[in-house]
C-alpha cells in the first residue's frame, strides 16, 4: 500500500509542477528561431562524443560511430571501465556534470571517460525543444555504444552511464535503443522534472533501464523529480533543498540545489569519508520523522561505490560547504559487494 501511495503523491506533485512550468516557459522558447528539434536520425551534427583519459585529459578525442577509424585510433585505456557522462539543459562537455565528475575520475583512476555533448540542441531559451531532443540524443548515444561493443571489442559490462538532469532521461532513452545488451549501471543525478512527469516508463528514466539504476534527488519539485525512479533512490537533505545554497550571479537558489547532485557524486569518487544513507520506506515517512521510529538501522554508501545489491530509498545529510560528506551514521553499514 505505501509504495502505491508514495508513487501517486510524487506523480501528482510532478504533474502540478509541469503545469506551472509550461505556462511560465513554453512561450519563451516556442517562437525562438534558434530553437532546434532535429528529426530522429543518427548521426547528428549537433551530438558529439569525446573521449578523455589521463593521457589526453586536455585534448579530448572525438569518437564517431559512423567512422570506425575514429574509434580504432582513440587513446583507450585497455580493459578499464568506461564512464559515459551526459550533461543537462544549456550544458556542454565542459559544463556540469563534466566539470565536477571527470576530474574526480581522472584523479582517482585511469578510466575512459566519454562526454556526450549536445549543446547546440539544448541552449536557452529552448527547454521545450531540449526536452524533446532527449530521445534523439539517447538514440545516437546507443548507436555509439553498440558500435564499440559489436565491432571494437568493448564489453558492455564495463560501461556505466551517468546523466544529470535531462541527461538522466537520455540514459533512459539509451536503454530503450541499445541493441548490444542491457546497461550494467545507469546513474541519474536529479533527473529533470518538467515534461518528464508521465506514467509512460519509456519516456523517462526508470528501473527497467539497466541492471542497476541508482538515483540522487537534490531539488525535487523544482528542477528535479520527486518520483521514485531507480532500484535505489537517494535523497540528500530530504531531496528538495540543499544547505548553503543561495542565489548568486551565476545560479538561482534552485539551480544551486540542482547542481549539488553532480557535486555530491563527484565527491563520492574520491572522499575517504563518504555519504551514508539511512533506509526508510517512503519520502513522506522521512518528512514526518517516522524513519527514526520504524526505519532500518542499516546505512548504505551513496555514489560511485554504492553496493551493487542495494535497493530502496535512502536519506543522508550533508555539510553546507565542501567537503559535503559527513561519513558514517554509527549504524550497520553496507559496503561494496
Amino acid at each position: 500500500m505505501h509504495n502505491i501511495f508514495k508513487s501517486d503523491v510524487s506523480v501528482y506533485f510532478d504533474l502540478f509542477l509541469v503545469y506551472i512550468f509550461i505556462h511560465l516557459s513554453v512561450c519563451s522558447s516556442i517562437d525562438d528561431g534558434n530553437c532546434i528539434a532535429p528529426p530522429l536520425e543518427c548521426p547528428n551534427k549537433n551530438i558529439t562524443f569525446w573521449l578523455y583519459t589521463r593521457a589526453n585529459r586536455d585534448k579530448p578525442h572525438e569518437l564517431k560511430f559512423s567512422e570506425p577509424k575514429s574509434i580504432d585510433m582513440a587513446p583507450w585505456v585497455p580493459n578499464a571501465p568506461i564512464k559515459i557522462i551526459i550533461h543537462g539543459y544549456t550544458g556542454d562537455r565542459n559544463y556540469s556534470p563534466n566539470k565536477e565528475i571527470r576530474p574526480a575520475y581522472l584523479e582517482c583512476c585511469d578510466y575512459n571517460i566519454i562526454a556526450v555533448d549536445y549543446n547546440p540542441i539544448a541552449r536557452e531559451p529552448c527547454y521545450v525543444e531540449a526536452a524533446f531532443n532527449t530521445e534523439l540524443i539517447g538514440k545516437c548515444s546507443a548507436q555509439l555504444i553498440d558500435e564499440i561493443v559489436f565491432n571494437h571489442g568493448i564489453d558492455l559490462s564495463r560501461i556505466h552511464v551517468i546523466g544529470f538532469s535531462l541527461g538522466a532521461h537520455i540514459g533512459g532513452f539509451i536503454a530503450s535503443n541499445i541493441k548490444s545488451g542491457r546497461l550494467e549501471r545507469l546513474t541519474g543525478l536529479d533527473p529533470a522534472l518538467p515534461f518528464f512527469a508521465t506514467v509512460n516508463v519509456t519516456r523517462k528514466i526508470d528501473p527497467s533501464d539497466g541492471k542497476l539504476v541508482d538515483i540522487l534527488h537534490t531539488n525535487a519539485l523544482q528542477k528535479g523529480k520527486l518520483e521514485i525512479s531507480g532500484h535505489v533512490d537517494f535523497f540528500a537533505n530530504g531531496g528538495m533543498t540543499q544547505p548553503g545554497c543561495k542565489a548568486d550571479a551565476d545560479l538561482t537558489k534552485s539551480g544551486c540545489e540542482h547542481a549539488r547532485a553532480p557535486a555530491y557524486f563527484a565527491e563520492s569518487i574520491t572522499t575517504q569519508v563518504g555519504f551514508y544513507g539511512t533506509k526508510c520506506y517512503s519520502w513522506i515517512a522521512y518528512i514526518l520523522g517516522w524513519c527514526d521510529i520504524v526505519g532500518s538501522d542499516e546505512d548504505v554508501l551513496f555514489g560511485e561505490y554504492m553496493p551493487k545489491n542495494a535497493s530502496g530509498l535512502y536519506f543522508f545529510n550533508t555539510n553546507a560547504e565542501p567537503p559535503y560528506s559527513r561519513g558514517r551514521n554509527n549504524k550497520t553499514t553496507s559496503m561494496i559487494i
